[in-house]
């Protein structure tokens, strides 16, 4: 198994354990340095994780004997949450910022692109969003990104 893969395996099994889930995962070696940058999220309810799971995920990879003998000492590793200008491509980004007003490039020819309201519904196969005062749905298919607006 590629050193990469195994290292995934480990923080996956990990974030598991403390309920949340590996949504982005980068790992880049050069020789004897490295640097991983690992993206959680939660698994329940409204899938945002807190301040207090990052810091667990992340004392748990630190101190685990397997990541330790195949990382070199000299690494560097970011642990964080999706911030709000993660893209939102599936349900559970949608879901995670609920209520926030939103820019949405999409594929969705009767309806310009992008396109900015606010996100008002998260369902299984697509999003509404209230623009002008009216709901407007988008079928997840036809959604590129959403990144929430400021």
């Amino acid at each position: 198994m590629k050193e990469k893969n195994k290292v995934l395996e480990i923080v996956n099994t990990i974030a598991d354990k403390n309920k949340a889930e590996v949504i982005d995962y980068t790992y880049n070696r050069n020789r004897e340095h490295c640097f991983l940058k690992i993206v959680l999220g939660g698994i329940e309810g409204d899938y945002n994780i807190d301040l207090s799971q990052i810091t667990a995920v992340t004392k748990a990879i630190r101190s685990n004997q397997e990541f330790e003998e195949i990382v070199p000492e000299d690494y560097k590793m970011e642990v964080t949450s999706p911030g709000s200008d993660y893209p939102m491509r599936s349900k559970k980004d949608f879901t995670r910022n609920k209520g926030q007003k939103v820019r949405l490039k999409h594929d969705n020819l009767e309806i310009k692109t992008p396109v900015v309201g606010k996100l008002i519904k998260v369902e299984d196969n697509g999003i509404f969003l209230e623009i002008s005062g009216e709901e407007k749905f988008f079928d997840y298919q036809k959604i590129n990104f959403g990144k929430v607006c400021f």
